[in-house]
């Protein structure tokens, strides 16, 4: 099947939902979504509010065939409404726009000739032309203005020592986990462009923060680079030049969001830590004195996990993004621990951020009719709502039948409630019994929630119902938001009741009519692939089965992969301490492969430094050796997220296919691309 990219654009409505109808597009009735429409969706992400609160920059990203990839591009448009206008265009795109204090100016990042590295350029709030602003050597990112506006932060690799003599010996070999550069913090002069290193030395930067007097930068420091470091990084507080360190944390956990409070007395953080800063607890929200003195959780006993955090404007208060399951909210946190909900609503806040200048909040919401438009909230007046900006998704609902979506609790097998979320098949009739695919996420802490979801084409959950599937997502255990009990339920027992988790939900499914038992389909990425693999080694209730990045061998996994912090902590230890090996092998889904009846297939990226290509080639082999349906597909060039626009609708393709076949015994023709 080949498809019209300018049809494709109208279908979608498109020009109209950035700056008006085109001209002779008639109304249509809403039509089933495909994968085609699917890719086609822009993505907005980064909104970024102007100081003054009267302008948003966001970034718009579209399908880029000859790329293979979804290009971004910045565009702004007035809170008050109009006409959003882009800004940038360029043939590689551009990201990270960032508004300088006085608002008069729009900093990118972006690749050009002849280096193709990231660089910073400067333009006029207004529109123009950019100005190249650095020429670094290696790649750099994470920009931020300094509060007085004259010069840019960003993060950038060392560069590597010249070695003639291995050039000449064309020496391939090197030291693993040691061939790296370290991270380091830099600043640019916005009038000269000379640039000069703030930090230098045998560590890394992960992120920091510059205070907002401009004469402090908080830092969060890890010995290396290496993710399997990251839970070593520790909070660090220097001046502007560099010169002066003083160290405020001293543990185990992986800290983000660290920042100092408008007077530089105290420091916040983020970290998955619980008492004493005991690793592997829902994110929450610690403070610490600036000049070193103890840290403390600012609401231990908080239900909820918090995802991001910052000082409100005048310092009495701390505005954050909270998971509370199936949806997140903001929330204002008084320094003496109370909470305020600021937001209620069917949806999932992403990239949030907060203008001081302004006292605004700016996010995405994503919702069950909207992949994510802009949206701004007053932080200091109690009764604000939320107010829209952008329309990117206005026809969405009209051009395209969405499916309801429901919260949905259980009882699990051991009494706990768990929640998902249900989509219900478009077409959906009280009393008919659909095939029903459990969708499972990463993590294992993570959550899914209202909306459509991140990696659209990756779970193509609205082509699912449209095909007439109902699809469940599961908070299993382990899953954040549902306080600490549930999110360590994966400690000292990884699988001990997660399939009870998923299966109980299913039942629920049958139980309510909805679901039909004899077509059962599951599929998940990351920790959702561990469940999955697990699942069909426990139960042969589902007739077809999809997991992508999945662990098969907890044992071999442990030193294959680049991130090892939480799974010490799952199983108690490492596998090589005395007597440890039979706690990872216990939980390993490929020692009951002989098990497997369920048709399943498998996917990884080549190159995925989290769950190698190795634990779905063990998992397969297991399979195929049973005589059951399997089949492996590794995507050429590809992390543990994909990236390529191709690679991405194969696996869709394949995956409907699948399907398919198992449960609705049909021929699936698969959607191709070929005039892109």
């Amino acid at each position: 099947m080949k498809h019209s990219f300018g049809r494709l654009v109208a279908a979608l409505g498109l020009v109209s939902a950035l700056g008006g109808q085109p001209p002779g597009l008639a109304a249509q009735s809403p039509r089933p979504m495909t994968l085609a429409d699917l890719v086609q969706l822009p993505r907005v992400t980064d909104p970024q509010l102007s100081p003054d609160g009267g302008t948003v920059a966001f970034l718009i990203a579209r399908a880029d065939w000859k790329a293979n990839r979804l290009v971004p591009h910045v565009w702004r448009q007035a809170t008050a409404g109009g006409a959003p206008v882009q800004m940038t265009g360029g043939d590689t795109g551009e990201t990270s726009p960032r508004w300088s204090p006085d608002g008069k100016q729009i900093l990118f990042l972006a690749r050009r000739p002849p280096d193709n590295r990231p660089q910073v350029f400067v333009m006029p709030a207004e529109g123009g032309d950019a100005r190249q602003l650095t020429h670094h050597a290696t790649a750099l990112a994470a920009p931020m203005w300094s509060p007085a506006g004259d010069s840019v932060y960003f993060v950038a690799e060392d560069q590597r020592a010249a070695d003639p003599d291995r050039e000449k010996l064309r020496d391939d070999v090197y030291a693993y986990d040691e061939n790296y550069t370290q991270r380091h913090l830099w600043r640019v002069d916005v009038a000269s462009g000379a640039e000069s290193a703030i930090t230098s030395g045998d560590f890394s930067v992960n992120g920091y923060r510059v205070a907002r007097d401009g004469q402090h930068i908080v830092v969060q420091r890890a010995p290396t680079p290496l993710a399997g470091d990251s839970y070593r990084s520790d909070v660090w507080i220097t001046d502007a030049t560099g010169r002066t360190w003083q160290q405020i944390t001293r543990n185990g956990v992986d800290e983000t969001d660290a920042e100092l409070s408008p007077d530089n007395t105290r420091v916040l953080f983020l970290a998955e830590a619980g008492p004493r800063e005991k690793p592997y607890y829902n994110g929450n929200l610690f403070l610490a004195d600036a000049s070193g003195g103890s840290v403390r959780p600012l609401v231990p006993d908080f239900r909820y996990a918090i995802d991001r955090a910052t000082w409100a404007a005048d310092g009495r208060s701390i505005l954050a993004v909270v998971n509370m399951g199936v949806h997140t909210e903001v929330f204002q946190i008084g320094l003496d621990g109370r909470t305020r909900q600021l937001t209620d609503g069917h949806h999932s806040i992403q990239f949030w951020s907060y203008s001081p200048a302004a006292r605004r909040m700016v996010f995405l919401f994503d919702e069950p009719d909207r992949v994510g438009d802009v949206w701004t909230l007053a932080a200091d007046q109690p009764a604000a709502a939320p107010t829209r900006v952008t329309g990117v998704y206005d026809s969405l609902a009209r051009d395209f039948r969405l499916p309801r979506e429901e919260r949905v609790t259980w009882k699990s097998t051991d009494g706990t409630t768990v929640e998902g979320v249900l989509f219900y098949p478009v077409d959906y009739t009280a009393g008919t019994k659909y095939p029903l695919v459990v969708q499972l996420h990463g993590g294992p802490n993570d959550s899914d929630k209202f909306g459509l979801g991140p990696g659209l084409i990756f779970n193509f959950m609205p082509v699912l119902t449209a095909r007439g599937y109902a699809v469940l997502r599961v908070n299993y255990r382990g899953s954040t938001g549902y306080g600490n009990a549930f999110f360590r339920g994966v400690v000292g027992g990884y699988f001990a009741h997660q399939p009870d988790d998923v299966m109980s939900g299913v039942d629920a499914l049958i139980a309510r009519g909805i679901a039909d038992a004899d077509r059962l389909g599951v599929m998940g990425v990351s920790a959702g692939g561990h469940l999955t693999n697990k699942l069909v080694t426990w139960t042969r209730r589902f007739k077809a089965a999809s997991s992508t990045a999945g662990a098969a061998n907890w044992l071999s996994l442990y030193a294959q992969s680049d991130e090892r912090s939480n799974r010490t902590v799952w199983f108690g230890g490492t596998p090589w301490q005395r007597d440890a090996a039979p706690r990872f092998w216990a939980e390993s889904p490929v020692k009951d492969a002989w098990r497997v009846t369920t048709p399943t297939l498998f996917f990884v990226g080549e190159n995925d430094a989290r769950v190698p290509l190795p634990q779905s080639i063990e998992m397969f082999r297991a399979i195929k050796a049973t005589g059951t349906a399997t089949r492996l597909y590794v995507a050429k060039g590809e992390g543990h997220q994909w990236n390529g626009l191709r690679q991405q609708l194969y696996k869709a393709n394949a995956e409907l296919e699948w399907f398919e076949k198992y449960l609705r015994g049909r021929v699936y023709s698969w959607e191709r691309f070929d005039t892109m």
